[in-house]
């Protein structure tokens, strides 16, 4: 959609222009429109640089525009939280800078392309376990909800631990993902055909019944432990198998 694509993003520059009008610092254009493949439903999104403000959506000419308003340092710490980096790294590799009078989006966009995981490996390590040890709740939550009849609950804890786990093992592999579309299929890739039947059961991608979509997602939890157990320290692990042991007595 070259034409689409053109039209989107002069509706950004002017977006941009009225933005640095409002008092924006600089403002760059991430996502789909900036790499190219947006799709008609996509949105322009932008980011302000500047005072912190309430993220807006609006519509211009029929396209939906994004703006998140974000402080320089607000980027880089993001750059430094591993829950944020596999993502945000990416994007401002890959920003279009729209408007930038004082430098400030091209400094961001040279410490993107500079930054590299073994910045933050220990702070990520430490994510990791802290993640994994957070979600055995999930599977006594959703071990006690499939056995009690709690049908609704029991779909939204596998769910979620279908998508939460493969952001812990995103940031555990050290993938970065210029979307979070992406996000899903990268895990899959690195760990193989077992995790994506499961991780396609538990998300309902495959047509399974209720209660194989529970077992697949308790099965994504014991796959990403046993993946990530040498991270944990002992109160983790104890922590960790004692959800183990009640997924397998299921």
């Amino acid at each position: 959609m070259p034409d689409a694509l053109d039209d989107a993003r002069l509706v950004a520059s002017r977006a941009a222009a009225q933005l640095i009008e409002a008092g924006a610092q600089a403002v760059v254009l991430v996502g789909s429109v900036a790499r190219g493949d947006a799709l008609p439903t996509s949105d322009i999104d932008l980011i302000a640089l500047g005072a912190r403000q309430p993220p807006r959506l609006v519509v211009v000419d029929g396209w939906q525009v994004s703006v998140t308003w974000h402080t320089s340092d607000e980027v880089r710490r993001s750059f430094r939280r591993p829950a944020d980096a596999g993502g945000a790294v990416p994007a401002w590799r890959g920003a279009r800078i729209l408007a930038d009078p004082r430098g400030e989006a091209a400094h961001l966009r040279s410490e993107a392309h500079a930054w590299d995981w073994t910045l933050i490996d220990d702070e990520a390590d430490d994510w990791v376990a802290d993640q994994v040890t957070g979600f055995a709740e999930e599977v006594h939550r959703l071990v006690g909800q499939s056995g009690h009849g709690g049908a609704r609950a029991a779909a939204v804890m596998r769910g979620l631990l279908a998508t939460r786990l493969a952001v812990i093992l995103a940031v555990h592999h050290r993938i970065l993902y210029d979307s979070e579309n992406r996000l899903w299929d990268l895990v899959a890739g690195v760990e193989g055909p077992q995790w994506t039947d499961a991780q396609d059961a538990a998300l309902g991608v495959a047509e399974v019944t209720p209660e194989r979509g529970e077992r697949a997602a308790l099965e994504l939890y014991a796959a990403t432990a046993a993946r990530t157990g040498h991270l944990l320290d002992a109160d983790q692990a104890a922590v960790v198998n004692r959800a183990l042991d009640v997924l397998r007595a299921r």
